[in-house]
């Protein structure tokens, strides 16, 4: 993306670009690899990708779990498209948080033998359109490690 500063970063299965200036956020525990969110400028909400990653039996089946446990747990869960994107999936969706309001996110699962791993990326639904790109440069950067990347 034009204009953004991006630094690297290295899990012990995983790796992506990240925007320089984000923080990082204490994971509280498996399956959240990874929580990075934008600087805070004292809005109710910060613009963030959350990485998961789990032990899967059957990648359809955890496919279609991810999107169940989506519609399960979000408040005024609203699915927009879904659609595969290479080996995996990726999904718009919008969803209400009572502290922040309307959230529009974007969520690309991919599996690996016997685990399955996202990267979700949200924002205020009035932002998301500025964050497309972005979102797409996280996603598009995530590789598996000893996965060619």
């Amino acid at each position: 993306m034009t204009g953004t500063a991006w630094q690297p970063y290295d899990h012990p299965e995983f790796r992506l670009v990240l925007p320089e200036h984000w923080e990082t956020v204490e994971s509280p525990g498996p399956p959240v690899a990874l929580i990075v969110v934008e600087p805070g400028d004292g809005a109710a909400f910060r613009t963030n990708v959350v990485v998961t990653a789990e032990d899967i039996a059957d990648a359809g089946e955890w496919q279609q779990a991810v999107g169940r446990a989506l519609e399960n747990h979000l408040q005024d869960y609203l699915l927009v498209d879904e659609r595969p994107a290479g080996p995996g999936t990726r999904r718009l969706f919008h969803h209400a948080l009572p502290e922040a309001g309307a959230i529009t996110a974007e969520q690309w699962s991919w599996a690996a033998g016997h685990r399955g791993f996202t990267v979700t990326a949200s924002a205020a639904t009035c932002d998301h359109e500025a964050k497309t790109d972005l979102f797409a440069s996280v996603a598009g950067s995530f590789r598996l490690r000893g996965a060619g990347g």
